[in-house]
């Protein structure tokens, strides 16, 4: 059975989308921004705001939520068509009060989301995304909010008034919009310009993080059935080869994120324990390598077919496809009066999943969790055909010994030693005026100006860079000679809008 029609209607200048869904009436006030649109030092904004404007609310005694994700943030209600209307009416009113907001909330707020993230929630996570695109856009959804606790009333408003208005608004229903339904936001205003989703690593793999193993392609998005079907596809072959075969895994975790018009990340989440690690990323690479020579069977596209054509008649599927479509208007990914109906797969052949995932072969990306068990990076490049990800060279190995000299004696570059007691004993950190540099058995260095956050814990005396291409840097002051002028320094030098205090990270 095919997807109900979407109707498209207009709410106070608010475009809307409904369609006849036999489930729970739903409806959904959804903002086109959410965690990507973030950066580093303001990550953490997006879910603060919709925590506030939850609180002015007040009581609801329908079912009802509101999620921050990745491209959006949305309120949704279910219940009769009044409750409901009722409710977004409320989410309306509260965005446009949301200046009467006190400091004193915004604390409050902030409290209940550091519980609500848990003991960590300062730290800045490591992951397969930001090994991907650094500590920007899409990144982001591993790096977490380390800064948000710092977050003030300011930063909320300026940021509300950005996104949150008639003109990156859209609402979707499983049925007819409510009798009489009225909801008042802010006037539509330009948008800001959204960081751009920019792949920085591709064909290589990298050790990074606690998720055992992830591996992704980026695929053309101008066809989303054949990109679904090889996306299922792939992931239905893995568990085959991977769980029941070779009974190296327990699950595949199969994840999609919008990255341009034009294109879209495909990536496989995976659990081998850490000794089969390698093992499980060379065999997953050749199950994506065959069906990018081979294609499927086609017994294996027929099934994929059937499976797409039976969730059509789930309920959950229709009323993601009706917000969906809320959403990629807002996202600009599809205009206000597009009635291009969902996607089908009817017309989906094995030499197109074949060609899709031929010309996305060149774009995997692998990354391994810290806990595998590996003989050598040599034996990993071999296992997998790929070579390893390499971070741009840092500046002293490329200096003669005369040159390197010259630096370390300009007054602008300081040297701070190990302590002979700790795990920086005959190490060098090496302070100039472009660049922290760590020099120990190799060199590592972070530029001032790729740093998108550096925070400071006094409870711990650490300093956390954290670097645009992905990097991560960690001074622990109590490891250093002089470490009251390290911090001094640092201070100084890194630039002082990516600086943010935080209490343990």
């Amino acid at each position: 059975m095919p997807i109900p029609p979407i109707t498209a209607v207009d709410v106070d200048g608010i475009p809307a989308y409904w369609a006849d869904i036999r489930t729970n009436y739903t409806g959904t006030l959804t903002f086109g921004v959410g965690l990507r649109d973030e950066t580093a030092r303001t990550a953490g904004l997006a879910h603060l705001i919709e925590h506030l404007v939850m609180a002015r609310v007040g009581r609801v005694n329908v079912t009802h939520n509101a999620t921050t994700a990745d491209e959006s943030i949305s309120f949704y209600a279910q219940g009769s068509p009044a409750a409901v209307g009722d409710f977004l009416a409320r989410v309306g009113q509260a965005i446009s009060s949301l200046h009467e907001t006190t400091p004193e909330t915004v604390a409050e707020q902030r409290r209940i989301i550091s519980n609500e993230l848990g003991d960590q929630d300062e730290r800045p996570g490591r992951g397969h995304l930001i090994d991907r695109f650094g500590n920007r856009s899409v990144g982001l959804l591993d790096l977490g909010s380390p800064a948000h606790r710092s977050h003030t009333r300011e930063d909320v408003l300026r940021f509300a008034d950005e996104w949150l208005h008639v003109g990156n608004a859209a609402l979707s229903f499983t049925g007819p919009p409510p009798e009489g339904l009225s909801i008042t936001l802010p006037p539509a205003r330009a948008l800001p310009s959204r960081p751009e989703a920019e792949i920085i690593r591709h064909g290589q793999w990298v050790v990074n993080g606690d998720t055992p193993l992830v591996l992704s392609i980026v695929v053309p998005a101008d066809d989303l059935a054949v990109a679904g079907i090889a996306s299922a596809l792939v992931a239905d072959t893995l568990l085959d080869v991977l769980r029941t075969e070779r009974h190296l895994i327990y699950s595949v975790g199969a994840m999609q994120v919008p990255l341009t018009r034009d294109s879209g990340l495909t990536g496989f989440v995976l659990d081998p324990r850490p000794e089969h690690v390698v093992e499980t990323a060379a065999a997953a690479l050749d199950v994506l390598r065959r069906l990018a020579a081979e294609g499927p069977t086609a017994e294996a596209l027929a099934e994929q077919i059937e499976k797409w054509q039976q969730s059509d008649d789930d309920a959950v599927v229709q009323a993601d496809v009706v917000d969906g479509r809320a959403i990629a208007v807002v996202r600009g990914r599809r205009t206000r009066d597009d009635e291009t109906p969902p996607a089908t797969p009817d017309h989906v052949t094995a030499e197109a999943v074949r060609a899709l995932l031929a010309g996305a072969l060149q774009t995997v990306f692998v990354t391994m969790g810290e806990e595998l068990e590996a003989e050598s990076e040599e034996k990993i490049t071999e296992a997998l055909g790929l070579p390893a990800a390499e971070d741009p060279d840092p500046l002293f190995p490329s200096l003669t010994k005369w040159q390197l000299m010259a630096h370390y004696t300009q007054d602008s570059t300081e040297i701070f030693g190990g302590k002979l007691f700790s795990g920086a004993r005959g190490a060098d950190l090496v302070i100039d005026t472009e660049r922290v540099s760590l020099v120990d058995d190799g060199v590592s260095e972070v530029r001032y100006d790729d740093i998108v956050l550096a925070t400071y814990s006094e409870k711990l005396r650490l300093w956390t860079l954290i670097a645009a291409q992905g990097h991560l840097m960690f001074v622990d002051l109590d490891q250093w000679r002089r470490g009251s002028n390290l911090h001094a320094l640092l201070g100084q030098r890194i630039p002082g809008w990516a600086q943010c205090e935080v209490d343990a990270a």
